[in-house]
């Protein structure tokens, strides 16, 4: 097995060195390729070629090449989700402050204005547009296109609530303000006790899914005597089958511990 891939290896060497002394005079794009190729691709060239510098396993290389392209996914989710409870936290803060400013007289417009400049970067440019929106086409069209354009069910609310402010009037408009914010705050506090148990749960079971890996690897490299029989056909399918058991368990032990939210 290592030496087919020392040699496809070699011939891709070749191939390129081939290519070098025919085209001199065009430059490698580096950005262009890894563009080209886009962040689960060279995940995945990446967790390929990790594997076969570590193992030299067949299957080892195409497990490496699989979780490097699912690992973009991954930190993308991870992400995602860090944003949603910014964007709660901004929507409660600007409920607060409307309604603050509302109880001390300010106009909504100003009141608005306010807040957009005080407000956090997830949120910003948003408000800034609401400001100008409720300038030119008034509250209503200009609370649902801020909703619209966020796509929150606090943000929602918050523009069902700005597009209601002139029927409501200042007291009633405060009020609904006050209940989206505490309602808002809330939902934070129960989403980052989830979430924390949620990466306490998914890091538990990391551990117990990598600990075989890494007792391979270490026994791969301090004794490859003992792991001979993994270098021959059946010893891949037997290791193929065990992978395939690990990530059974790992997904067994997410769904397990997975803690059940309201999306917002």
């Amino acid at each position: 097995m290592d030496g087919l891939f020392l040699g496809a290896i070699l011939g891709l060497g070749v191939l390129l060195v081939f290519d070098a002394l025919t085209r001199p005079t065009a430059k490698v794009d580096l950005g262009r390729i890894v563009a080209r190729v886009g962040p689960k691709g060279a995940g995945a060239i990446a967790g390929g070629f990790a594997g076969f510098v570590l193992t030299g396993w067949p299957v080892v290389v195409v497990g490496g090449a699989v979780l490097g392209g699912l690992a973009p996914s991954l930190v993308s989710r991870s992400r995602s989700e860090k944003e949603r409870l910014k964007m709660l936290e901004a929507l409660a803060g600007v409920s607060a402050r409307l309604r603050d400013s509302i109880r001390s007289g300010i106009g909504l417009q100003d009141a608005l204005a306010q807040a957009a400049s005080r407000a956090p970067s997830v949120i910003a440019q948003d408000l800034n547009r609401l400001v100008i929106d409720m300038r030119v086409s008034g509250p209503g069209a200009a609370g649902e296109s801020f909703a619209q354009r966020i796509g929150h069910p606090s943000a929602q609310l918050l523009g069902s609530a700005l597009s209601l402010s002139e029927r409501l009037g200042a007291r009633n408009t405060s009020e609904l303000l006050d209940a989206l914010e505490e309602a808002a705050r809330a939902q934070v506090g129960t989403l980052r006790e989830a979430h924390a148990r949620q990466t306490r749960n998914r890091m538990s079971a990391r551990v117990v899914a990598a600990m075989p890996l890494l007792l391979l690897l270490a026994i791969r490299h301090s004794n490859p005597a003992y792991l001979e029989p993994f270098n021959k056909p059946m010893g891949q399918v037997v290791l193929a089958v065990a992978l395939g058991l690990i990530v059974i368990g790992y997904a067994a032990m997410l769904r397990a511990a997975r803690v059940e939210t309201a999306q917002p």
